[in-house]
């Protein structure tokens, strides 16, 4: 098969995408044709390059959306998109774009997300040539995972613990991935097959607004594009707070303490003072005085 001078680059180009086109596809199918000439292509994602991306992900809500990004495209060449949902084979549901962007996207909401698995033609027509190609993204590589669920924070013993419920989905613990966001300065910390998470070197902050999300891990079977974060939980550590009524308690108690021993040990001399004696005879003349004597 002879190729017209400009199609090598065009050709080129836009097969790179098949390499990083996202996740799940099942086959890959491109076919060229140059006037008479038709040819086709399978296994198009051994290119060598990683420029190109084509994903489709299934999200909790039932939202449908692929998304394409091809930036080595040639500035002349014309894109149209295609993107169609199927349910055992039969046709469900179809969008399509005859003037698409080189980074673009096609998105809207399906009625259910039972067994459906979608397919995404690109048609590229550059001068007298056009290269179609074709990939699928079957149903379970396809649904992106809700983000954990029940998180709870809270602060003991100087370190952050954080805690959310098992994964409901029929997978190990193990092809499970994390990622915790604690704060807005704090890195992703990253993690597996865990059901709790500790902070390793203690409380560094008086504040933290825990948010988490999670996918299926690439050695399980599954789609592993990450999901939406969880709402976010905010803990704070705990401070010392004194009760206004036991400051002032305190501030009141401490000096009648101090003014009741001071008062106990100066009890004899205070009470001289304050209770001085009643002045009386000695009782040598009381005996006198009680004769009433004249005499003596």
């Amino acid at each position: 098969m002879k190729l017209s001078p400009g199609l090598p680059v065009l050709w080129i180009s836009f097969l790179v995408m098949w390499i990083s086109q996202g996740e799940g596809n099942t086959s890959d199918v491109c076919t060229f044709s140059s006037g008479d000439n038709v040819a086709e292509f399978n296994e198009c994602n051994e290119m060598p390059e990683n420029t190109e991306t084509v994903i489709c992900v299934l999200y909790p809500t039932n939202m449908l959306n692929c998304s394409w990004s091809f930036h080595t495209l040639e500035k002349d060449a014309q894109l149209s998109v295609s993107v169609r949902v199927s349910e055992n084979e039969n046709l469900v549901d179809s969008r399509n774009q005859d003037s698409a962007q080189r980074v673009g996207f096609i998105s809207w909401m399906l009625h259910d997300d039972e067994n459906k698995s979608v397919v995404v033609t690109f048609n590229v027509t550059l001068r007298d040539a056009w290269i179609c190609c074709t990939t699928s993204f079957e149903h379970d590589l396809l649904k992106i995972l809700p983000p954990p669920a029940n998180i709870t924070a809270s602060i003991q013993h100087g370190s952050l613990y954080v805690k959310w419920d098992a994964p409901r989905e029929n997978f190990g613990l193990h092809c499970f991935d994390y990622q915790l966001h604690t704060g807005d300065q704090e890195k992703l910390k990253n993690f597996t097959n865990m059901l709790q998470y500790v902070e390793p070197n203690g409380v560094q902050a008086s504040t933290y607004r825990v948010r988490m999300r999670r996918r299926i891990s690439p050695i399980c079977f599954g789609c592993t594009q990450w999901s939406e974060w969880s709402p976010t939980v905010t803990v704070e550590q705990p401070s010392i707070r004194l009760d206004l009524l036991v400051v002032a308690g305190i501030s009141l108690g401490i000096p009648m303490i101090l003014l009741a021993v001071l008062l106990l040990l100066r009890h004899q001399r205070l009470v001289k003072v304050l209770f001085p004696p009643i002045p009386h005879p000695p009782a040598k003349y009381k005996h006198f005085l009680e004769k009433n004597d004249p005499l003596n």
